[in-house]
């Protein structure tokens, strides 16, 4: 049995079918990071969502066969015929829904793997509980139901990580190392894992983990039309001078509170943590935050004055955009990451001497930066007693920045294309925002014992963290701050989120690089499909998300490698200034 804390969002969110879905597959996610289930970690719980929207999507507004709807993703000759007669409305597109919605979580989540029964069980009753919770009556027998299980069953063969593949598997993967390249990290080297889940008494194996070596080669794409496309330039190589700026300010502001020559402000710290969801127990990952996020920004923008089909097309519409934005962003972003293969700041800065490496000859002494004892504040191991950790992959580009950058883009793209918002593309938008994190919310804590999943978290005695609820002016700025707060952990390099030529402001009177308002950045390099031989690729994880969001959005999210229309749709002009959709 495992208790989840409670959720505090509007009460009307999950009365429409889709949000109710979302909602479900938000608690699968943090249930299996919780238990050690399946679809774990940032790629596979992103392409899990992934996987859920298109098919919802589909499965609605193949019904609704309205062309005046948008398009779906399943090319005209792999969708399943629709049963003849079936009446096209919202009842019937959201029973279609609910029919892709449950399948795809069955089989994401209800079979048996490579995990504990608790595990195993706990996911099935969640899954069980969800549905009967449903307010909906769902007629697993009528044809709406089952077309909606054919749309899904579709995505699921198209798309879905299958048996044998090796998915977001280690396999027989190990890092090169050496100076500059991604290894283990010295404070969590190894960890002890069952060896078998099911039977403790077996006792444990050391075990050295990295996520994901084969995920970005070998998965499949979700929307993007340029998969070659979608690359970033090489990390700025020492001796260069940005590589020093990095290590210098990651070093100051990155590191463990105890630590003399840590100066990160509270407010940094705040967003830091804020952010975090690194597959957090009881929290999960952060395509759970984003889509928390999309939730609350979709709520407060849908008007209650339009009917519930125009508001349920909004919603379905959104969430399919962001999430296969997301799903393609952790494609590419790890195929970005094994390939430039770049150490941690916690290997960088402790590592940074010549002395660090046998064949560079040793050094009179060791000079600053360097600092062979340094502690970054590391990613939180929120809701247990273990010690922080480094995510196990290579830094360079952060998948935070990535993630957040595209989920948030396609958002601004979207809610431009149907008038509602101001935004430019490459900068500051008017969509604002309050949110409380899980991380930061009164009742996440860092515990003094081992965590009781059969107990709530409120009565289990560690450090609370403090309530904050942080407010963004813009999805721009979130954007920006999502990226920073991986700095200010101490887990990512500036480079690995952006490049300082767009985002830096010069040196304070101290010397401390300093940085524009989010508001007077805009960004540039970002993906074009009209790249020539020569162009300048872009730096970090940003500009990356934002170029997959655009490709996405400006295509009409379509499968890839099926019937295409002759030119790409580029669906939105009105209300977005400074605009090239490439």
């Amino acid at each position: 049995m495992l208790v989840l804390p409670d959720i505090d969002e509007p009460s009307g969110l999950n009365t429409f079918p889709v949000l109710y879905w979302n909602h479900a597959g938000l608690q699968m996610n943090r249930i299996t990071h919780s238990l050690g289930g399946p679809q774990g970690g940032p790629t596979m719980s992103s392409r899990a969502l992934g996987l859920l929207h298109l098919a919802m999507h589909d499965a609605f507004f193949g019904v609704l066969n309205d062309a005046a709807n948008p398009s779906m993703w399943l090319a005209a000759a792999n969708r399943p015929k629709l049963p003849h007669g079936l009446v096209a409305d919202l009842t019937t597109a959201n029973a279609a829904l609910t029919g892709a919605a449950i399948t795809i979580l069955e089989r994401l989540y209800d079979a048996p793997g490579n995990i504990s029964g608790a595990a195993s069980w706990t996911l099935t009753t969640a899954l069980r509980d969800l549905k009967s919770s449903y307010s909906n009556p769902i007629n697993t027998n009528s044809e709406d139901y089952r077309y909606g299980v054919e749309i899904a069953e579709k995505v699921h063969s198209a798309l879905a990580v299958l048996p044998g593949e090796p998915g977001a598997d280690q396999g027989n993967y190990k890092p090169k190392g050496g100076q500059y390249h991604f290894d283990d990290e010295p404070l969590n080297p190894i960890r002890l894992m069952d060896i078998d889940p099911n039977n403790p008494n077996k006792g444990k194996k050391a075990q050295r983990i990295y996520h994901g070596p084969f995920y970005g080669t070998t998965v499949k794409s979700f929307a993007v039309t340029d998969p070659d496309g979608h690359r970033i330039a090489d990390w700025p190589k020492p001796p260069t001078a940005e590589y020093e700026a990095a290590l210098r300010e990651v070093h100051r502001v990155g590191g463990a509170a105890s630590l003399n020559s840590t100066v990160r402000s509270a407010d940094q710290t705040v967003a830091a943590y804020y952010w975090a969801y690194d597959g957090a127990n009881l929290i999960g990952t952060p395509p759970r935050l984003y889509n928390q996020i999309l939730r609350e920004i979709a709520w407060a923008k849908s008007n209650p004055a339009n009917t519930e089909l125009d508001r349920s097309k909004e919603f379905v519409r959104l969430f399919a955009l962001a999430n296969v934005a997301m799903a393609d962003a952790g494609k590419f972003a790890w195929a970005e990451k094994y390939r430039h293969d770049l150490w941690r700041p916690l290997s960088g800065v402790r590592q940074h001497d010549v002395s660090a490496f046998e064949a560079n000859g040793g050094s009179a002494q060791v000079v600053p930066p360097a600092d062979p004892f340094w502690l970054a504040l590391g990613a939180p191991e929120t809701n247990s007693n273990k010690l922080s950790f480094k995510p196990p992959f290579p830094a360079y580009p952060s998948g935070h920045a990535t993630f957040g950058a595209a989920c948030f883009q396609m958002a601004r793209l979207y809610y431009a294309s149907i008038g509602t918002a101001t935004v430019d593309e490459n900068g500051p938008d008017d969509i604002g925002f309050s949110f409380v994190s899980e991380e930061m919310n009164g009742v996440s804590r860092d515990l003094h014992q081992p965590h009781d999943p059969s107990s709530p978290i409120e009565d289990q005695p560690g450090l609370v963290r403090t309530y904050v609820k942080r407010n963004f002016p813009s999805l721009w700025h979130a954007i920006w701050e999502n990226a920073f707060s991986r700095i200010w952990l101490g887990v990512h390099w500036r480079f690995d989120a952006f490049d300082y030529a767009d985002a830096g402001n010069g040196p304070d009177a101290n010397g401390h690089d300093t940085y524009k308002d989010p508001a007077a950045v805009r960004y540039s390099h970002v993906w074009t499909a009209k790249r020539n031989a020569g162009d300048q690729l872009p730096i970090g994880g940003v500009p990356l998300g934002l170029g997959i969001a655009n490709d996405i959005f400006g295509s009409g999210m379509r499968q890839q490698g099926g019937a295409m229309p002759a030119a790409r749709l580029v669906p939105l002009q009105s209300k977005i200034t400074n605009t090239t959709f490439r």
